[in-house]
């Protein structure tokens, strides 16, 4: 495992994880919301170390973090009206959508009854990555169940495995983020995190 402090080694930080992850590696990294741990979807030996570092159950897929609105094509064909307004107010940040129409290369723990989660989060770091590497498979950076890491010091030592621990100091949310499902009709509220659901919906409006 290495470890490099964000704050000092930018640089450095965004080659060596980018260099991880397109040699099949798990790196953990500092987002808006929480600590997140990632790979690239086309690696489903690392993928699978995800689930197994974070006792994830099987069932829950894996959600995409994007560098921008353009990589949702890599995703999903659904270009539906609710989708642009929703990522033009809120993206990048801290709101994850639910897509249907999931392009059938996906890997199967990316997608769930046909949907896939995506989100582009408002941090600089992160959306360089993914413009560099593409869509990245992540999920918070603790054991399922258990409180999410705002800080290092605060992950379980297991998470100790990942290739890479990238240190960006405290997370700026602390919490989790908001995520709506879409193509379904009206869209709907499945967890409400630092952006409200009002907010959300008057969005819509």
């Amino acid at each position: 495992m290495g470890k490099i402090d964000l704050s000092s080694e930018t640089d450095t930080a965004l080659i060596e994880a980018t260099n991880v992850l397109e040699s099949g590696g798990v790196v953990i990294f500092p987002t808006d919301t929480v600590y997140g741990i990632g790979a690239l979807p086309k690696f489903s030996d690392a993928l699978a170390r995800i689930y197994a570092i974070k006792k994830r159950p099987q069932e829950m897929s894996l959600p995409l973090l994007l560098s921008d609105m353009t990589q949702v094509s890599d995703c999903s064909t659904f270009n539906g009206q609710e989708l642009q307004t929703l990522a033009k107010v809120f993206w990048p940040g801290p709101l994850t959508l639910i897509l249907p129409d999931v392009l059938e290369h996906m890997n199967e723990l990316l997608t769930q009854n046909g949907t896939v989660a995506v989100r582009s989060p408002d941090h600089n770091f992160v959306r360089g990555l993914c413009a560099k590497v593409g869509p990245i498979a992540a999920t918070s950076a603790n054991i399922h169940g258990q409180p999410t890491p705002l800080r290092i010091s605060e992950m379980p030592e297991s998470f100790d495995s990942a290739d890479l621990i990238i240190d960006g100091g405290e997370c700026s949310y602390g919490t989790a983020s908001t995520i709506i499902e879409l193509g379904n009709g009206t869209p709907k509220v499945i967890r409400e995190g630092p952006i409200p659901e009002a907010d959300v919906l008057s969005a819509l409006l």
